[in-house]
């Protein structure tokens, strides 16, 4: 076992690599300036590129010339770039070469390949940086102890496009520098073959024997809280096989600890839960509140695969947009206009618009913000959705909001839930110790105009039920996995715009009452 002081020099070296970067942010004051100063540094890399050529980035002098000259995007306007890098051609989108594609599928079944460059990396090791050494600094008891963050195990995923780029996925771990990875790898606790690990059952055992091996454990880094609540079911399911590898005290503790279900006491110095907690994660946030209620939970920031946008701000406990990261755009909601990052407003909402190192430019990301305050002229941030989480099979407009809005009305436990389109209805799948009324979802669906309006010309046919049995948490972040998406960037949803998800769920459609 590492001894603590030990543990804390490996922090104190660590640290010392970000102390710098964290000033800067600290200091800054002029917003419009670092942003500016920042997209001219990406159109200047890349204006020998053919994007850049199409778009004349060399003649792009202010950041007006740069909107005007260049369009809004989407993934799809990159399509025929990306099969031109995956041929092996180079200075296309970005001048400097492409390492690696990292797969995205957001909610839908197809892939998307995100190109990712060495300054691509830079700009998010550049939130990191910041968020990590203000978390050390506002705990330094963390500095004593070891930290576990999530991996992504290779389950088999689908994809076979031909590329000479590797496709695949970056860990949490490759966003550290070179030599900051060879000092953490040292205080993380993790199997040393878990990221091949392919079959989820043994991701599991393999992932909760090294955690409750280990009691020193002060920091929990997970995206989805659903993974940790997914961990302490599988360790209170399988719990005599994970303890039969441990010592005799330590087993005889733990055990203890798993009867009575006060998983908080398995690591006692645990001081510190990091993961999601906007949107659809914010019931299960509660939940992991109440398993561990002597530790500090802190939300983190938006991530997304194709950028960093905000990091956490321990001080002032909001997430905080990561202005050197990437030059932003902001699409208001209001008017459609679009403003820069100096010129958002508290309280309003907008789309955002990246443009990063790795080849994007004033791409529509598709995640709306909300902002929450400014302090010292940089906005913080609050993730409300995604833009465009609407199904519309007939005309009906269901939004996954005002889908959320109508479960909010029933004060019973609902342990999961999401809607789903059918061929000719909905269907919600539900986990609950209590009876649904049907007819009341039903009801509520159709203040919906819209919707109202589909079901009197018979296009839309009665929501139906679906009664869930097993683990939906599980069975859901499984299906994502097999198409294509990473452990990390699973959100649970509470409306899918895919079908066929009575394939996927344990359970049974409860027969209407009208039958």
């Amino acid at each position: 076992m590492l001894s603590k002081l030990y543990l804390y020099i490996v922090h104190s070296i660590f640290l010392l690599f970000y102390k710098k970067e964290y000033k800067k942010y600290m200091n800054s004051r002029n917003i419009s300036e670092i942003q500016e100063n920042k997209l001219k540094e990406i159109l200047k890399n890349n204006k020998d590129t053919l994007y850049g050529k199409k778009y004349n980035f060399d003649k792009i002098k202010t950041i007006q010339d740069f909107q005007k000259e260049v369009p809004l995007s989407k993934y799809e306007d990159y399509l025929p770039y990306i099969e031109k890098i995956k041929m092996g051609e180079e200075h296309i989108l970005t001048y400097e070469k492409v390492k690696i594609f990292e797969l995205t599928s957001g909610s839908t079944s197809a892939s998307k390949l995100i190109p990712y460059t060495d300054s691509l990396k830079k700009e998010f090791q550049s939130g990191i940086k910041v968020w990590l050494y203000s978390l050390y600094k506002k705990y330094p008891s963390l500095k004593f102890g070891k930290s576990y963050w999530s991996i992504t195990p290779k389950v088999d995923f689908q994809h076979k496009e031909n590329s000479v780029i590797p496709i695949g996925f970056e860990e949490d771990s490759e966003y550290f520098g070179r030599f900051e990875k060879y000092l953490v790898d040292s205080i993380f606790v993790n199997s040393k073959d878990i990221k091949n690990e392919k079959d989820m059952d043994k991701f599991y055992f393999k992932t909760l024997l090294a955690l409750v091996s280990e009691k020193n454990i002060r920091l929990f880094s997970f995206w989805s809280p659903t993974l940790l609540l997914l961990l302490m079911e599988y360790l209170e399911k399988n719990s005599e096989k994970i303890l039969k590898t441990l010592n005799k005290k330590r087993r005889e503790e733990v055990r203890k600890y798993i009867k009575t279900k006060e998983y908080y006491k398995i690591w006692k110095d645990l001081k510190l839960i990091s993961c999601w907690g906007d949107s659809n994660s914010t019931e299960y946030l509660k939940k992991i509140k109440e398993i561990f209620p002597n530790t500090v939970i802190q939300e983190k920031g938006l991530l997304a695969t194709e950028g960093f946008i905000s990091f956490p701000d321990t001080e002032e406990n909001l997430s905080k947009l990561s202005i050197y990261s990437h030059f932003f755009e902001f699409l208001s909601l209001d008017n459609n206009g679009i403003y820069n990052a100096s010129e958002i407003e508290i309280n309003k909402r907008y789309e955002l618009i990246i443009t990063t190192s790795g080849g994007l430019y004033r791409y529509c990301i598709g995640d709306i913000i909300e902002v929450i305050s400014i302090k010292n002229k940089v906005p913080y941030i609050k993730f409300i959705g995604r833009r465009g989480a609407i199904s519309d099979l007939f005309g009906e407009k269901l939004e996954e909001n005002f889908l959320k809005n109508i479960m909010e009305t029933y004060k019973q436990k609902i342990d999961f839930y999401m809607f789903a389109p059918s061929k000719n209805h909905y269907v919600l799948f539900i986990k609950t110790d209590k009876k649904i009324n049907i007819e009341d979802i039903e009801s509520k669906l159709r203040e919906n105009f819209h919707y109202d309006y589909c079901r009197k010309l018979g296009q839309l046919k009665k929501i139906k039920l679906f009664i869930l049995t097993g683990n939906p948490e599980r069975e859901y972040i499984e299906a994502c996995q097999n198409k294509n998406q990473k452990l990390g960037n699973i959100k649970m949803t509470a409306l899918s715009k895919e079908s066929g998800w009575e394939n996927i769920f344990n359970g049974y459609f409860q027969e209407s009452e009208d039958k």
